[in-house]
């Protein structure tokens, strides 16, 4: 059976009311090393043949602890969406006017003037996903792609036919894994958020 399971970072080391997306900040350290404890005997179930990852430094540094060996592909497809000049402001600093634009328009509103809309990242995210998927042809392979909530939620949203209001709403821990395998028939969930 084929799969590509699904890494999440761990927790980044900025306060919880910023808005990030692809701003670029290291993981907390304590969290770092227990989700790469928790991982490793997560992964050992597998035997990975491709490791992916986000070029931001939050999922490098889960990547690179957990496969110190192998050769990681950082793609700027895995990357989170962004946020334009939203990035690292705090939530609040955010007026009323450009959230309310966002709530009206969910899939086309480009954040922070300069970020991508949601169907722009949707579109990059989908396009690595397919030719990811139509250049296996072997039977049993892994592959380990390290990256973001957003990337993640696109994907099962994908394969579960949900709109973009439902999927976003998928609850993801950090230093979470989910699994997804594939076949001809398609894709499907094996276990979300592990």
């Amino acid at each position: 059976m084929n799969r590509v399971l699904l890494v999440r970072h761990s927790q980044p080391d900025i306060a919880s009311n910023r808005c990030y997306g692809q701003l670029d900040m290291p993981a907390k350290p304590e969290q770092l090393q227990q989700a790469t404890v928790r991982l490793q005997k997560l992964l050992a179930e597998y035997s990975v043949t491709e490791v992916y990852a986000s070029p931001l430094l939050r999922c490098r540094q889960l990547a690179e602890s957990l496969f110190v060996a192998e050769v990681i592909a950082y793609q700027d497809s895995l990357k989170e969406i962004s946020f334009g000049q939203w990035e690292g402001c705090k939530w609040d600093d955010i007026s009323r006017s450009q959230l309310d634009a966002w709530a009206d328009n969910l899939e086309g509103y480009r954040f922070g003037q300069s970020g991508e809309t949601v169907t722009e990242f949707s579109q990059r995210v989908l396009d690595f996903w397919q030719t990811r998927l139509s250049t296996i042809s072997e039977a049993n392979t892994t592959q380990v792609w390290f990256t973001h909530a957003g990337v993640i939620r696109t994907i099962v949203g994908d394969i579960q036919a949900l709109p973009v209001a439902e999927s976003s709403k998928i609850a993801l821990k950090f230093g979470s894994l989910t699994c997804i395998t594939f076949a001809s028939n398609g894709a499907a969930i094996e276990y979300l958020n592990r």
